[in-house]
């Protein structure tokens, strides 16, 4: 279950955290991700930061996040990203060259670390992997993020590549849901 959905029981977001703002990606058929210089061969990296970009968007406007307090990004995705994964793989199964981009993506803490530096956020950046994706799992880790002092807000991203891509994002913060 992601982030824009409620839980079976209609409880959405986890007791003691609120939505400041919402997104997903794709919002309709005709969505395109844009490019992102320094991330290539895959769609991953932008589908993470175009919908962590339209939900900082739906609270802070357009970037740097003037005001915002120290806000951690938290990425849950339950295979990474596939594209570059396989386009290393087959460098290294062909024998040629591996591109160096391709080593810099294929951390989804680089992504993380695009949108803090685009953004001025200054909170911790934590990638997960699989078994995180799920609404309560990845409000848990907000909830640890806050509850120790790294954060006061959090910024959960869900991104899975396809076909389709589809993420989701939600900034969190302590408080009534």
């Amino acid at each position: 279950m992601s982030l824009t959905d409620r839980t079976p029981d209609g409880a959405g977001v986890s007791a003691g955290l609120r939505v400041l703002a919402r997104a997903r990606w794709p919002e309709g058929p005709d969505d395109t991700l844009p490019r992102i210089a320094g991330f290539a061969a895959s769609s991953f990296s932008p589908l993470v930061a175009e919908t962590a970009d339209r939900c900082l968007r739906a609270r802070y406007g357009h970037p740097p996040a003037a005001g915002a307090p120290r806000t951690a990004l938290l990425l849950a995705s339950p295979g990474g990203d596939l594209a570059t994964a396989d386009a290393l793989a087959e460098a290294v199964a062909a024998g040629g060259r591996v591109p160096p981009l391709l080593f810099y993506q294929s951390n989804p803490n680089a992504v993380l670390g695009h949108l803090a530096a685009r953004w001025g956020l200054d909170g911790p950046v934590v990638a997960l992997g699989p078994g995180f994706e799920e609404e309560r799992h990845l409000h848990d880790q907000a909830r640890l993020l806050i509850d120790d002092g790294e954060a006061e807000q959090v910024l959960a991203v869900t991104a899975h590549q396809g076909p389709p891509d589809r993420a989701t994002a939600a900034l969190l913060a302590p408080g009534p849901a």
